[in-house]
């Protein structure tokens, strides 16, 4: 089945571009479908540029981290992606209480603190490693700004990224980007999150 974006999902995923980005829409709008759209083009990209002389280190990471902030949504948007971007791609899922993928993937769907240990447990397998991925989107990203486990993902990936000068793409997703009341406290928690 061929799947087409809506103009306004469409005009979502030209604006992320290369850039770091936060898509805000209402819940039921499609920002998965945003996000996997995102990752399909990334991962095209990818290949395009791996078959070619011309590949960087960079440039020939293979892999999108797609988070979520909770196991029952694992499978949800695993099967999403994986229709999405079609089955050129291997979408594989991990969460507490699975075994890790025992090969290689495109996109990899995870919880947060799952993902963390993973990469504590199978670091010698390096395929874990924040080297293999181009992107990460962040599920509901304003989970950031409090104490949660995608906080010290953004901070691992923010010390690669200074240490290695290398860089991994953020998508965030959100129909709300805090919880917080009043204008002060709106400015302080999008810092954080920004």
């Amino acid at each position: 089945m061929k799947f087409q974006l809506r103009p306004y999902q469409k005009q979502a995923v030209d604006k992320i571009g290369d850039q770091n980005t936060i898509v805000k829409m209402p819940t039921g709008s499609g920002k998965t479908f945003v996000a996997a759209e995102f990752i399909k083009q990334g991962l095209k990209k990818r290949s395009l540029i791996s078959a070619s002389s011309l590949a960087s280190s960079a440039d020939s990471t293979s892999a999108a981290l797609f988070l979520v902030p909770a196991c029952d949504l694992v499978a949800q948007q695993r099967r999403a992606i994986e229709a999405w971007i079609g089955r050129d791609y291997y979408v594989a899922e991990y969460m507490g209480g699975k075994s890790s993928p025992s090969r290689r993937f495109d996109v990899l769907v995870s919880t947060p603190q799952a993902f963390l240990i993973l990469q504590q447990v199978e670091a010698e397998k390096k395929l874990f490693a924040w080297s293999n991925f181009f992107a990460c989107v962040f599920d509901e990203c304003h989970h950031i700004i409090k104490d949660h486990p995608y906080r010290v993902i953004a901070q691992g990936i923010n010390a690669w990224q200074s240490h290695y000068n290398n860089r991994i793409q953020i998508l965030g997703l959100s129909a709300s980007l805090t919880y917080a009341v009043g204008h002060k406290a709106v400015e302080a928690a999008l810092g954080n999150l920004c």
